[in-house]
């Protein structure tokens, strides 16, 4: 989840460590988050917003099981969603839905 949004769902993510690239704090991130390993990361997009940087990776891996999701402790539960009830909830980081229309223009 990205910043202080108890209780809403977003992507994977987080804070880039010192010595750390962002691919591998992608990398930390989604195994911190759902105890799952990524490969075949994608660069989208990076954003400047607020005095910070962030990146925008997309993952494309025909190795992905969700049987294999574990969630760590900051989090309860995780779901899929469909393109409209991603515009529709209220349970989503309205900043997800930007992120999920930035990936869908490359498409």
């Amino acid at each position: 989840m990205e910043g202080n949004h108890g209780g809403m769902f977003g992507l994977c993510g987080g804070t880039v460590e010192k010595n750390e690239t962002p691919v591998d704090a992608l990398i930390r991130e989604v195994k911190e988050e759902i105890g799952m390993d990524v490969y075949n990361i994608n660069h989208l997009k990076r954003y400047n917003t607020h005095g910070r940087t962030m990146n925008l990776f997309y993952i494309v891996d025909d190795r992905f099981n969700d049987q294999d999701i574990r969630l760590n402790e900051e989090h309860t539960e995780w779901k899929y969603f469909t393109y409209y009830e991603l515009i529709q909830s209220k349970e989503i980081i309205p900043t997800t839905v930007d992120f999920v229309n930035d990936y869908l223009k490359t498409q």
